[in-house]
């Protein structure tokens, strides 16, 4: 079983969490922590892999660290993986009030980082981000892979998970998430105290409703971005019925997991890799075609 995110980490240059593993997950692909100035926010940016250029944005419940699904997708690609503004240890910053303003942020994080164009990998909150930002600015991206992406409004209501002590939030979002460590009676004290701090950004993001009601109408104006949407077939958050809403709203393609719950990062991070290399093919030979 894996573990939620842990404790801070002063000496990474600011307060990353540690990252979530399997018992088994032998050795870590090799990568850099570093701050970089992103407008007036410094940013803390994680780095590994080498090919084209890849931008990962994390989910919440304290996913931020680099982990399996980095080093999955670090076999084939340059990961960049930033912690969002707020989260990991960061404080959350005054202009921070919806996820639109994440995706502006990233509209200049891009730029800071130097990415042309990368494949935008996101999962759940980071998918969100990931879907406003081609929404806002299609031209910087070439593709994107959303990993149970919230935002799109759904036809039941959700579980609000605000209102369940953290265990059981937390088995709302894998299979494979050891919860006992998040529990404030007997886990770990600083593991218990990153979740809370971090839910303090997404209550501000989230607390009134986890979707975007404008979404859906402006959904198309991301049409021109190569997409694949993932969903777990497990997911008790969000049922694979709203992933392939999500999919027919933007004509991308579903792709279903076994044995997987929301976060398919967690469950299955093969699968998301997987997903992301027949994406960035396909984006690839398109491309080729074009300058023909």
């Amino acid at each position: 079983m894996r573990q939620p995110a842990a404790g801070l980490d002063p000496g990474a240059g600011c307060c990353l969490t540690s990252p979530v593993r399997s018992a088994n997950p032998g050795e870590p692909m090799p990568h850099t922590t570093s701050q970089v100035q992103v407008h007036d926010h410094t940013v803390v940016v994680q780095r590994g892999g080498e090919g084209p250029d890849l931008l990962f944005l994390h989910a919440e419940a304290n996913t931020s660290a680099w982990g399996e699904v980095h080093d999955a997708l670090a076999g084939h690609f340059t990961v960049t993986a930033p912690i969002h503004p707020g989260f990991g240890g960061d404080p959350l910053p005054p202009w921070l009030h919806d996820v639109s303003d994440l995706a502006f942020h990233y509209v200049d994080a891009i730029a800071a980082l130097g990415l042309h164009r990368p494949l935008v990998v996101g999962a759940s909150l980071g998918g969100w981000i990931g879907l406003d930002l081609a929404i806002h600015r299609p031209d910087l991206l070439s593709g994107l892979v959303l990993v149970g992406a919230l935002g799109l409004r759904p036809t039941e209501p959700m579980p609000d998970l605000f209102l369940k002590a953290a265990p059981e939030a937390f088995g709302y979002l894998a299979r494979t998430i050891d919860a006992a460590g998040v529990d404030p009676l007997t886990g770990d004290v600083d593991l218990v105290t990153a979740v809370w701090v971090e839910q303090a950004t997404q209550a501000r993001l989230m607390w009134e409703r986890p979707y975007d009601r404008r979404l859906e109408r402006r959904a198309h104006l991301a049409a021109t971005v190569p997409t694949t949407v993932v969903w777990g077939a497990d997911d008790r958050l969000l049922p694979v019925e709203h992933g392939r809403r999500l999919a027919e709203l933007l004509g991308a393609d579903l792709d279903v997991v076994p044995d997987a719950g929301h976060l398919v990062t967690l469950d299955n991070p093969a699968a998301v890799a997987a997903a992301a290399r027949k994406l960035a093919a396909t984006t690839t030979a398109t491309d080729q075609g074009t300058d023909r």
